[in-house]
């Protein structure tokens, strides 16, 4: 029904926060100019998308399954009471699920491409 509103909504929230970190990056440009480390803005924008990308998918899965109509109320399960309650479970439980698990496999991506880097970084000393 909505489960990809809470996708958007925390995808919009990770935007700003992303914003005030690269903000806070590019003051302490000078001192972090020669690491090879990923900064925290760029991982925090792969998360962003994933988000954005997800909801996106939903949206338009929705859209195909007749969910959502290009008239008001535009999400048919706010046409009644007893659908909007439904659609609210679905939001609290189906979209935190899913942007758990998106956040779950952001963190194994961070992970790994720290690692990556770490290798990198290391070989380069060694040359």
């Amino acid at each position: 029904m909505a489960c990809f509103v809470e996708s958007i909504v925390a995808a919009g929230v990770l935007s700003v926060v992303k914003r005030n970190i690269l903000k806070q990056e590019k003051a302490n440009e000078n001192v972090q100019k020669y690491s090879h480390k990923i900064s925290w803005s760029r991982k925090l924008s792969w998360l962003v998308n994933m988000l954005f990308g997800g909801a996106f998918l939903l949206f338009i899965e929705h859209i195909w399954h007749g969910e959502i109509v290009a008239y008001p109320p535009f999400l048919t399960a706010m046409s009644s009471p007893e659908d909007t309650q439904a659609m609210i479970y679905e939001i609290l439980t189906i979209g935190s699920a899913q942007v758990a698990l998106i956040t779950t496999i952001w963190i194994v991506m961070i992970i790994c491409a720290d690692k990556m880097s770490a290798n990198l970084t290391s070989k380069a000393q060694m040359v």
